[in-house]
């Protein structure tokens, strides 16, 4: 592994033990506002940021119409008060992610979590696990940036925050197609996929990539 200045992971599914709880409540969100996105459509579209997803399915409704935003809208804030009560409950790292972040640190690697979340959930995550400061430097939340995954402003805006000029010297590393297509259009040096989330390695390798790994577990074993 080359030399890297920063490491960009996802979080759900990729860090955060999601346990299959956002398809879950992105399917059931999408099937009581009646939006037609198919279970598996909406596993591809995972990483995506959430109200883009909705507002993507929504247009498929009323094309062009600001029903479809009024829509997406009303989707997004039953799906967020969902995912509000299962973090407020449960937040728990993937095995061996703290490991990983604190390993990255030690070698003077600076890391980002950056998510299809916005900061409402994303944030209520990072305060359960109390993460910033301890083990990540910088969190980036969809909301942050004017479009999310697979667009690459949110690995941009860490490398910004965290004063990073060279985006070879930057690594991402998640779950989903959107994670990897974000890293591959952001031009980063390694694009990592994990096996932890909701996608195999047959999906996953259909998408650029540098390689594909178990879990972020196994992340340090690349820098040996």
């Amino acid at each position: 592994m080359g030399p890297m200045q920063l490491v960009v992971l996802d979080m759900a599914g990729t860090t955060v033990d999601d346990k299959g709880v956002v398809l879950q409540s992105l399917v059931e969100t999408a099937a009581a506002y009646h939006l037609p996105g198919t279970p598996e459509e909406l596993n591809t579209l995972m990483g995506m940021n959430k109200r883009e997803i909705f507002g993507l399915l929504a247009q498929r409704l009323y094309p062009g119409s600001v029903e479809a935003e009024k829509l997406a809208d009303s989707a997004l804030a039953d799906f967020n008060a969902q995912m509000r009560a299962v973090y407020q409950q449960n937040a728990a790292p993937i095995a061996g992610a703290e490991e990983t972040f604190a390993f990255l640190r030690s070698r003077g690697i600076k890391v980002a979590t950056d998510t299809g979340f916005g900061v409402e959930i994303g944030g209520v995550i990072m305060e359960r696990l109390n993460w910033l400061g301890r083990l990540v430097d910088l969190a980036v939340y969809s909301s942050d940036v004017r479009q999310g995954r697979p667009a690459p402003y949110m690995i941009f805006h860490a490398m910004e925050q965290l004063g990073i000029h060279d985006v070879r010297q930057v690594m991402k590393l998640g779950d989903t197609p959107a994670d990897l297509q974000e890293g591959f259009n952001a031009g980063c040096g390694a694009v990592i996929g994990v096996l932890s989330g909701s996608h195999t390695a047959e999906t996953l390798s259909a998408y650029p990539h540098t390689r594909l790994i178990e879990s972020v577990a196994d992340l340090p074993a690349l820098f040996a």
